[in-house]
C-alpha cells in the first residue's frame, strides 16, 4: 500500500512538473504581417549581398509585392523584387512566423505570362 502511495505521489509531481516547465516563460512564435515580411526579406537580402549569393544591385531595389502562397502545400510569405535593368525576378520565402526558406531568381521576358 505504501509503495502504491509513493508511486502516485511519484506520478501526480512528474505530471505537475511537466505542465509546469511545457508553459511557463515560452511564448508563441509571431505571426508575419506584410510590413514585417517586408523588413525581412530587406534583412535577409543584405545578408544574401554579404554572402555573394546575389549581386549588390538588389540592394537599390524596392519591393515589387508581398503575398502569402501556398508552397508545397505550406503558406509562407513572398516577398519579390524587380530589377528592370537586369531583367530579373527575385523571390524570397519565408515562413508564416519569418524563418527565411528560400531564393528564386529569373529572367523577366517581355510575355504577358509574366
Amino acid at each position: 500500500m505504501k509503495a502504491l502511495l509513493n508511486l502516485i505521489v511519484l506520478i501526480t509531481t512528474l505530471t505537475f512538473t511537466a505542465f509546469g516547465l511545457a508553459h511557463e516563460g515560452h511564448e508563441h512564435a509571431q505571426q508575419l504581417d506584410q510590413a514585417t515580411a517586408v523588413e525581412a526579406a530587406a534583412t535577409k537580402m543584405n545578408e544574401l549581398i554579404t554572402q555573394g549569393q546575389i549581386a549588390p544591385s538588389w540592394a537599390m531595389q524596392t519591393p515589387a509585392g508581398a503575398q502569402i502562397a501556398r508552397i508545397n502545400g505550406i503558406q509562407n510569405w513572398v516577398v519579390s523584387y524587380l530589377d528592370a535593368t537586369a531583367r530579373e525576378r527575385l523571390e524570397l520565402n519565408f515562413t508564416m512566423t519569418g524563418e527565411f526558406v528560400s531564393m528564386a531568381k529569373t529572367p523577366v521576358t517581355d510575355t504577358a505570362a509574366n
